[in-house]
């Protein structure tokens, strides 16, 4: 196999912007303030570490009807990092027809990013780097949506990542949940895909199978501080020993400050 590149990058996701947009000010304005500084925090990170691309897997906004200002704020605060984005929708954040992604060119304003809008899988060549990228973008009208349906095999040597939103189930789980991602998908990925980048879970988990690297990065910045495990954000390196990731605190608040509902 012809040597690779080097990659590291930032996997982060159900960042929900805008959420709390509609409850006025108070507790719940802070709470809305709070994530798009956690979000800013998440850029420092990519730049401060050097990262070559972000990863955004869903869940980027809370929800179709976020004001136009969020919208803004978000196209650019990822124009501040220095590497490539690639987001996909989630099911928040839908790429349904005039959806958000739709009404909004976020692409004019941060140059550097790419949002996934096939419904069907789209394979991303990022200029520069020895990275394939592959993604579905999830639509509210497909009640049987499978993040990982269609994956592909390996095409090249190049550093292979799956992005996917839903819920993975080990087999004999909850067979019945929407968003479905099988532990049986991923452990067939083993050979063809290097990382896959999950979101949907708000806290972050390893869910690797099958010699396959596979992480929800978690929310950098939780809807509610019952989520323990959220607050973070991974970053991912590439070389010639294999993939590694660690988890790095993004919630800027000490953990012995924060009061769990």
């Amino acid at each position: 196999m012809p040597e690779r590149k080097p990659l590291r990058i930032v996997h982060t996701s159900d960042v929900h912007l805008g959420a709390y947009s509609g409850s006025g000010d108070g507790k719940w304005g802070a709470r809305r303030e709070l994530m798009e500084q956690t979000f800013e925090r998440v850029i420092e990170l990519a730049n401060d570490t050097n990262a070559d691309a972000l990863l955004i897997a869903g869940d980027f906004f809370d929800n179709d009807r976020v004001p136009d200002e969020t919208v803004v704020f978000a196209a650019e605060t990822i124009r501040k990092f220095r590497g490539q984005t690639f987001l996909i929708p989630g099911n928040h954040d839908p790429m349904d027809p005039g959806s958000i992604y739709w009404r909004h060119d976020m692409e004019a304003i941060a140059k550097r990013l790419t949002i996934v809008r096939d419904h069907k899988g789209e394979l991303v060549e990022p200029e520069g780097l020895d990275l394939v990228l592959w993604g579905r973008a999830y639509l509210d009208t497909d009640w049987h949506f499978k993040p990982l349906d269609g994956l592909p095999e390996r095409i090249d040597s190049r550093w292979h990542i799956a992005m996917g939103h839903g819920h993975f189930v080990r087999e004999g789980g909850e067979m019945h949940r929407s968003l479905l991602i099988k532990d049986s998908e991923i452990a067939a990925a083993a050979g063809h895909w290097d990382y896959m980048a999950f979101g949907h879970w708000e806290p972050h988990a390893d869910v690797s199978t099958g010699g396959v690297t596979a992480i929800y990065s978690g929310a950098p910045m939780p809807l509610s501080d019952a989520n323990r495990k959220a607050g973070l954000a991974a970053v991912v390196d590439f070389d010639e020993s294999g993939v590694r990731w660690t988890m790095q605190r993004v919630d800027p608040r000490p953990p012995e400050s924060i009061v769990v509902p």
